[in-house]
């Protein structure tokens, strides 16, 4: 029953995100994909069947994962344009695949997957291709979004039951994976071409701050408090890193 409320979660997260971006511009949309929407849930399966310390190291990988995250990102916007969505999901993937050992190695210890995390972040912002503003809103269609959100809830499931019988890194990269923020990219790429991915991406990786946030608070605080607990107040931590996040984009001129 929790894998089933977790995959429908996710198809909810998936058409909310896909509505937000045609209102509120594709940027906002990439923020709010990148927040532990599937990590939180999945985390507390992980804590339930295997205890708060395997949860924990769990969190601290899900932190390094988010270089992983990143290098998606960056590969996805700078693949050639010409292959369409599938080379540039091509693409995302092999960078995302580059950095898998140093993730592997950083997710020993809390200060290095945040570190790693946070200077990954940095690094796919300043190269990743800068994109004009919206100037109107594009019209959109409605008829692939019940198969893509039903997909990413299913890959959901399917995380999160796989989770909870592997180690603690396979755990915390399974939890991490981009399964909401790829099926939005790769929506938003049919929909409205390269550039509305490249801009819903820049805003995914300015909202991974928020996500490395979140991770570390909760490894933190399992430390002394229960899980539950330890969640709810990991999530705090969620707005104030959205909300610098927001500002560096602003400041970055990245808009819609």
């Amino acid at each position: 029953m929790e894998r089933i409320l977790g995959a429908v979660l996710t198809m909810m997260v998936v058409a909310a995100l896909l509505g937000m971006a045609r209102r509120l511009g594709q940027r906002t949309a990439g923020m709010l994909a990148a927040l532990p929407t599937v990590t939180v849930p999945t985390l507390a399966w992980i804590a339930h069947d295997r205890g708060i310390a395997f949860a924990a190291h769990a969190s601290i990988a899900g932190v390094a994962a988010c270089a992983m995250l990143a290098a998606f990102a960056l590969g996805y916007t700078r693949a050639p344009q010409r292959g369409g969505s599938a080379l540039a999901l091509l693409c995302g993937v092999a960078s995302a695949a580059l950095v898998a050992w140093p993730v592997h190695q950083a997710s020993r210890t809390l200060p290095a997957a945040l570190l790693l995390a946070v200077c990954s972040c940095v690094l796919a912002l300043l190269l990743m291709p800068r994109v004009p503003s919206v100037s109107g809103t594009p019209r959109t269609c409605t008829g692939s979004v019940v198969p893509m959100a039903a997909a990413a809830g299913t890959l959901t499931a399917t995380a999160a039951a796989a989770a909870s019988t592997l180690g603690s890194f396979a755990a915390g990269l399974l939890s991490s994976l981009p399964i909401v923020s790829g099926t939005v990219t790769l929506v938003e790429h049919a929909r409205h071409g390269p550039i509305a991915a490249t801009r819903f991406l820049r805003g995914y990786v300015g909202g991974l701050f928020a996500k490395a946030a979140f991770g570390a608070a909760f490894a933190i605080l399992t430390i002394d408090l229960d899980a539950a607990t330890a969640l709810v107040l990991a999530c705090l931590v969620i707005g104030p890193a959205v909300s610098l996040a927001s500002r560096i984009l602003r400041q970055d001129g990245c808009h819609g």
